[in-house]
């Protein structure tokens, strides 16, 4: 079955659309929850469990995980990036990524790691993260040179993810409660509604990295689609 490249891109424009407005949307109705209610609906509390945002979250996560395991399983004869290696651990990582998501797994680590903080998971995390850049740096670049866009958008996504993500986090257990405590004349209200909007700016920092990051593999997959073409044809 032959997919045209510019479908591809076409779809990934509008993919790019719906997911950014639902992605609003779930603030708006976060936000306007703890404003009325003094707590977030729990369909849309963005700090929940197997609530809209943390599905959106895994699925999101879980596709991600999914075009990068088809370039493995698909890929075997392809000279183009990247190596079948890479794609294999990207797919793992997601995959995983999207269970953590939907259970929390980052959350009961102390547990199995015998450590008395539950934020213990950050650096075991990042350091994978970084693991991943340095291993797989030589795929990075030559991605770099088949497609300049594809890294541009996944780097904003996953920087925008990671920034909002990890940064959410530490200014939620360093910054935000200190400086309320200290604070004797905030209210209980002020103290709830200063927290959701902190969950609201990290919990959609990670929902459009993850967008960008989808839109960026939409590119990738309409460029080794016109190259595929490419190669078919030129073929004798």
């Amino acid at each position: 079955m032959n997919v045209n490249p510019k479908a591809v891109q076409r779809f990934g424009r509008v993919l790019l659309l719906v997911l950014i407005v639902f992605e609003l949307f779930l603030v708006v109705i976060y936000l306007t929850g703890v404003v009325l209610t003094g707590k977030a609906y729990p369909l849309f509390d963005m700090d929940g469990q197997m609530t809209l945002s943390s599905l959106l979250q895994a699925l999101q996560l879980l596709l991600i995980g999914i075009i990068a395991l088809s370039l493995f399983i698909f890929g075997r004869h392809s000279h183009y990036p990247p190596s079948r290696f890479f794609s294999f651990t990207v797919a793992f990582l997601f995959t995983y990524a999207s269970v953590d998501e939907v259970f929390k797994v980052h959350l009961q680590l102390h547990h199995l790691l015998d450590t008395p903080h539950n934020k213990d998971w950050m650096p075991l995390y990042l350091a994978i993260g970084i693991s991943t850049l340095v291993v797989f740096h030589r795929d990075f670049i030559r991605i770099w040179h088949f497609h300049r866009k594809v890294i541009e958008f996944v780097a904003l996504g996953m920087g925008i993810f990671i920034l909002g993500g990890f940064g959410g986090e530490v200014f939620k257990s360093q910054l935000l409660h200190l400086g309320l405590t200290q604070t004797y004349h905030s209210s209980q209200f002020t103290i709830v509604l200063v927290e959701a909007l902190r969950v609201a700016v990290e919990e959609f920092s990670e929902l459009i990295g993850e967008s960008l990051t989808l839109y960026g593999l939409c590119l990738f997959m309409a460029k080794r689609l016109e190259k595929n073409a490419e190669s078919a044809i030129a073929k004798p």
